[in-house]
């Protein structure tokens, strides 16, 4: 049995959402390797600044140079590694350093984010740790306060390393996957912030408290790699339901089949 970080059973995870939404179920049966890690909040914060607004082979650039930075730790197979550097190292290079190296304007967040941390009390860290004990909303308004950080990059940074597991980093991407599985009466609609929080509250309401981590694996059969090689498969199962289910009343394929009786996934 698959056991996360938490002690918490993925297959059963896996089992319960699957059983809520046949979307799911589809793309579990191709990612169940897809799960959620449990980062350093510096490093992910540091990550997601240089994800604004970006693409992954940039955004990897990016990250490389950063973690160039930190103490030398080996190098396997002629790939060196590195530990991610500390608050103090990354204070100790300038905007024009991270311009030279391609961030753009991503570089005043990053400078201004660490100098930000540095003058809350008890350090950066702790207070980025700190965050694991607050309430979602007081974590994201909390994020929001530093510099290049925004409703989504908070929520990215709450799910991925601050235990605040039904956190929803509301996207355009997002947003499609919503309107074509979860509310798909919103299609035509355009997105607002106060459509975010019923994007949000969708997928809490459909998945329950781990929300954030079934969001996850729906993005990641959204990506153009993982869409390529998924696709014969949800094409070669959509047309054996269609006659499995040929004749039967209250199955909506827009939301991805039928609700789930309690939402406790």
């Amino acid at each position: 049995m698959i056991i996360s970080t938490w002690g918490i059973s993925l297959r059963e995870m896996w089992e319960g959402f699957s059983a809520c939404d046949l979307r799911f179920k589809d793309v579990a049966l191709r990612l169940g390797g897809a799960r959620v890690l449990r980062q350093d909040p510096f490093e992910c914060l540091v990550q997601f600044l240089c994800s604004s607004n970006n693409n992954i082979g940039r955004i990897t650039g990016m990250v490389d140079f950063i973690s160039s930075l930190g103490v030398y730790l080996g190098s396997v197979e002629g790939f060196d590694f590195h530990e991610f550097p500390s608050l103090e190292r990354l204070s100790l290079v300038s905007e024009n350093e991270f311009r030279a190296a391609g961030f753009g304007y991503r570089a005043k967040y990053i400078v201004g984010t660490v100098k930000s941390l540095q003058s809350k009390p008890g350090g950066g860290a702790e207070w980025l740790a700190s965050l694991r004990n607050l309430d979602l909303n007081e974590v994201v308004e909390a994020l929001c306060t530093l510099p290049g950080v925004g409703p989504k990059v908070a929520a990215c940074i709450a799910l991925f390393s601050l235990d605040q597991h039904h956190a929803i980093p509301v996207d355009t991407h997002v947003w499609q996957i919503a309107t074509r599985y979860l509310i798909p009466e919103l299609a035509n609609a355009r997105l607002t912030p106060k459509l975010c929080i019923r994007v949000a509250e969708a997928f809490v309401s459909k998945f329950g408290k781990y929300a954030g981590w079934a969001q996850t694996v729906l993005f990641i059969a959204e990506l153009p790699l993982q869409k390529a090689l998924l696709q014969p498969t949800f094409e070669s199962q959509k047309k054996k339901k269609s006659i499995r289910n040929k004749g039967e009343s209250g199955f909506d394929e827009h939301s991805g089949g039928r609700e789930c009786q309690t939402h406790n996934c």
